[in-house]
């Protein structure tokens, strides 16, 4: 009988004090959180990382206060990424994917996100949540060459809601690439032309923007002009010479397409000798111009086939690159009558990027 009233009272106690144990647990845990400082990665490495608290966001960057109250602006085009204090780990996990190209992961990490989780967390981090979501969607409708109506109302919602937002130009750049896929060039414009208000190599990226959507157009003249006055945009850092860079491929392969491939590829060829190998996105997409402009000529498919695998097997890192690599792969291959190659490439380009265009258009060439 005494036993099982001392059990009793033990169990009565240890339920007593459970909450107790969790509310130690919970304060223990909010001051090991209020102990990490939001992280500002920069666009030059380690040295330019900026730690602290966040006090003030706008279009143009971020204000960071340090632990001795000391404030410190980091400029929008310096920063990769905002790593904040408390954010969840899944949140951290989504961005980053986001950031490779991989936004349908993004979107389903950010699925495990539980709504406890955000429970009385900082605004910065619900429009961080806010952001990565309609960031995703939008990317992963164009990708995909899904509908990008519904996108387009996420991305447009955030700008709204955000207009303070350090993330704006970025998502405005994506809703007009939304607009413009849905073929409403006049409000894509109009999309581009905020982007162009900000920092210097936001106007690149505004007027290569402009370009390649005359481009999709087929207006191949008119495209080719824009690329040429984004490039001569007076900007001097080097965020914006690597924008230029991208807008040189952009009038390459506007030559391409106006029957000038020996100028198209010289240019190409010159870029790639002026890169940095480690530029591995810039120069996966300037060896896919390089073998589109040897594809269309006469004569040149095993230079093409070269080039082509140069991305798939060197320069991959960027899935729509990657892609459409394997697709022109799959193309050459057969033209060149070796089908175990070609049904290599095609199997590796739907297995890997499945929701991509270039996988959409593997299928309907087979049916």
């Amino acid at each position: 009988m005494l036993e099982r009233i001392q059990s009793s009272v033990h169990v009565f106690l240890k339920l007593l004090c459970r909450p107790l144990f969790s509310s130690i647990v919970g304060l223990a845990c909010l001051s090991v959180n209020a102990q990490i400082p939001d992280r500002v990665i920069s666009t030059d490495g380690p040295e330019g990382t900026v730690s602290g608290k966040v006090i003030a966001v706008t279009p143009g960057g971020v204000d960071v206060e340090d632990k001795a109250g000391t404030s410190k602006n980091v400029p929008v085009e310096k920063i990769r990424e905002i790593q904040f204090a408390g954010e969840p780990a899944s949140l951290k996990t989504a961005r980053s994917m986001l950031a490779r190209r991989r936004p349908a992961d993004a979107l389903k990490e950010l699925a495990k996100i539980e709504p406890s989780e955000l429970e009385g967390a900082e605004p910065l981090i619900v429009a961080e949540v806010e952001f990565v979501k309609a960031a995703a969607a939008g990317r992963a409708a164009i990708d995909s060459g899904a509908s990008p109506v519904d996108a387009g109302k996420q991305v447009n919602e955030f700008l709204k809601k955000h207009s303070e937002s350090f993330h704006f130009y970025q998502m405005q750049e994506l809703l007009g690439d939304l607009l413009g896929s849905a073929g409403k060039w006049e409000l894509a414009q109009d999309a581009y032309a905020k982007l162009a208000k900000g920092p210097a190599s936001w106007k690149v990226r505004a007027a290569a923007a402009r370009a390649t959507m005359l481009f999709n157009q087929k207006k191949y003249d008119e495209a080719y002009k824009e690329f040429q006055s984004a490039i001569k945009i007076d900007a001097g850092d080097e965020i914006s010479l690597a924008q230029k860079r991208g807008a040189e491929l952009g009038m390459a392969k506007c030559l391409t397409q106006q029957g000038k491939q020996a100028d198209a590829i010289n240019m190409v060829q010159k870029i790639i000798k002026q890169s940095n190998p480690e530029e591995k996105e810039l120069l996966g997409k300037a060896y896919n111009v390089l073998g589109e402009a040897y594809r269309s000529t006469g004569g040149k498919d095993q230079d093409a086939l070269i080039s082509f695998l140069t991305v798939d097997l060197v320069y991959n890192s960027l899935p729509e690159s990657h892609a459409e690599a394997l697709f022109y792969l799959c193309e050459l291959w057969e033209r060149g009558k070796n089908p175990e190659r070609a049904r290599e490439a095609k199997q590796n380009l739907e297995s890997t990027y499945p929701n991509s265009s270039w996988a959409k258009k593997v299928v309907a060439a087979k049916s």
